[in-house]
């Protein structure tokens, strides 16, 4: 494209000038312009259209040639070139260069005009479109507003919908839970009836029991005082009839006598030889080995708690003969297994676990006879699992036997009787063998307290280790105080038990392992109580129980010999045993809190 605003300097000007004079004749030949030689002037079009340059062009002229004189150089130079045929052509060159350019600026300019209307034109429909697509972009904005309100709407509608579904659902819920509840209490109500009417049911079977056993103990009372009233009548009427028969004999024996007087006063006359008299051997029985050693008071004890035992056991046993309150039985004998075990080495677990034994047994819907007894049974069972492993868990279960013997009847008397049961050596008794009283040697052993299992009785060592456990626990008892009371069976039943074994118990590996247990629990607190005597029966013990058991020579026993000499010779009755002093609460327990 042509520049529209050449900035040409003269020698370019004049060097194109020269450039274009060859073929400048044949342009004025062929192009006549119309115009007259004059002087070469240079105008600059300042206007963009062609009306403005045309105007100016005429305004411009006179005031072009009255500034003529202000352009020397120019003059000069028209003044120089005006006789020659050169400037002539330069007129005509510069005119139609004038011409030219004055066109190609007609064109550019119109060109300019039309691409500034195309420009324009295209920026207004520019902004027609944009301003349709803001339309739409708006009304996009609107409807999609209507869209999210109506979806809002939708939302909201469908979650209140969904609440009152919730919100239904959760009242009928509501409804059948409190109909469920209603029927458990209706349930539970009526199982609590059922259950005071059988609890009133068995205190009134339990009552007549009682009354029938007063009534046939009284009748038998009476039966007995009638028998005694007629025995007493037969008596005296023997002894009437015997001090007539006296009176009649000792007439008769008056009479006698005057008559043998007389005969004697006849014969001294003629015999003097006198009679004598012989006396007559006084025979002494014995009795065979059919009872066990025992002392004559221990085994009335002994038989006292055993029937004490079997009594209890009587008045519960209708109860376990129906099969409708097995269920209670199992759940109350859970209960009584469940304090036992929970048992702890502490004062106030031991004193918690009293209080719930004593009010699980002072309950009066509970049968109580079935729980003393159960009481008594299951107390075996952790003397077996406890203590044989811990014997300084002996203090703590004994402290917890003691608070609730002193407070519930039988209790103490059960215990002890089933203590006898399984240890002989709590009464304390032993059994000599004889061919005439066992067959067996099987038999004897089973009478010692030997148990069978798998049709096999068990060996010495752990026959001998549950009899330790037993008497650790037994002497663990005795000598225990109740803060509340008195022991029922305490520190002077364990004496006159230790007097006992060593008075009427031969010396062998079982009675001294019972013997030992025994010490290691009770021998601190005899000696603090009995001082005096308690080492006189330890002199006892030493002088004739150890030596007789040494004399014996079993070799399973010399491990107890030696655990005896060793708790006389280093004085361990003056050491407080391990476990006797509990703490106050659990120390692992204090220091989580």
């Amino acid at each position: 494209m042509v520049d529209p605003n050449p900035d040409w300097t003269l020698e370019e000007l004049q060097q194109e000038l020269e450039a274009l004079s060859v073929s400048w004749r044949e342009l004025s030949v062929t192009a006549d312009f119309g115009r007259t030689t004059g002087p070469f002037i240079m105008r600059a079009f300042d206007s963009d259209s062609d009306e403005d340059s045309d105007e100016e062009e005429r305004k411009s002229a006179p005031l072009v040639e009255k500034k003529s004189s202000a352009r020397p150089v120019q003059n000069q130079r028209d003044e120089k070139g005006a006789g020659s045929p050169l400037l002539a052509c330069t007129e005509y060159v510069e005119a139609a260069l004038i011409e030219l350019e004055r066109e190609r600026l007609t064109r550019v300019q119109e060109e300019s005009r039309k691409r500034r209307l195309s420009l324009d034109r295209v920026l207004r429909e520019e902004i027609v479109r944009e301003a349709a697509v803001l339309t739409l972009v708006e009304k996009d904005k609107e409807a999609k507003c209507e869209l999210a309100r109506r979806s809002d709407k939708q939302d909201q509608r469908m979650i209140a919908e969904a609440r009152d579904v919730h919100l239904s659902a959760l009242q009928r819920d509501h409804e059948l839970r409190s109909q469920s509840e209603a029927r458990q209490i209706r349930k539970e109500a009526a199982e609590e009836e059922a259950r005071r009417r059988e609890i009133a049911a068995r205190e009134e079977r339990e009552r007549q029991l009682k009354a029938r056993i007063e009534a046939d103990a009284k009748k038998k009372a009476d039966a007995e005082k009638a028998k005694a009233d007629a025995e007493k009548v037969r008596i005296d009427a023997e002894a009437r009839e015997r001090k007539a028969q006296a009176d009649t004999a000792a007439r008769a024996a008056l009479q006698r006598v005057e008559a043998e007087q007389k005969a004697k006063q006849e014969a001294q006359r003629k015999a003097s030889a006198s009679t004598g008299q012989a006396k007559q051997p006084v025979e002494k029985t014995t009795t065979t080995g059919s009872r066990p050693r025992v002392a004559p008071t221990a085994a009335k004890l002994e038989e006292a708690r055993k029937q004490k035992l079997q009594e209890l056991q009587e008045m519960f046993k209708p109860l376990q003969a129906n099969p409708a309150n097995q269920k209670e039985l199992k759940v109350y004998e859970r209960q009584v297994i469940k304090h036992l075990q929970q048992v702890a080495a502490t004062q106030e677990q031991v004193k918690k676990k009293s209080m719930d034994l004593l009010q699980l047994l002072c309950d009066p819907r509970a049968p109580t006879q079935f729980l003393i007894v159960t009481l008594g049974a299951k107390l075996l069972s952790q003397c077996e699992s406890q203590i044989l492993k811990l014997p300084s868990f002996a203090f703590a279960l004994a402290q917890v036997i003691v608070n609730v013997a002193s407070q519930v009847p039988y209790v103490m008397d059960v215990v002890l009787a089933k203590l006898h049961e399984v240890c002989i050596f709590t009464t304390p008794k032993y059994y000599v063998f004889s061919m005439d009283q066992f067959s067996s040697d099987e038999s004897y052993y089973k009478a010692l307290g030997y148990r069978e299992e798998d049709g096999k009785l068990e060996s010495t060592d752990d026959y001998v280790a549950r009899m330790t456990a037993y008497m650790t626990f037994y002497g663990a008892m005795t000598q225990t105080d109740y803060s509340g009371g008195q022991n029922p069976h305490g520190l002077a039943d364990g004496w006159t038990w230790c007097a006992r074994l060593l008075n009427h118990i031969p010396s062998n590996r079982s009675s001294a392992s019972a013997l030992e247990a025994f010490l290691k629990m009770a021998g601190f607190r005899l000696y603090q109580v009995y001082p005096k005597p308690f080492m006189k029966v330890m002199q006892t013990m030493v002088s004739e129980f150890i030596v007789n058991l040494k004399s014996a020579g079993d070799p399973d026993s010399r491990a107890v010999v030696t655990r005896l000499e060793t708790y006389l010779h280093h004085q361990k009755y003056l050491v407080e045993p391990e476990g006797r002093k509990m703490p106050a609460t659990d120390i692992s327990s204090s220091m989580k809190a």
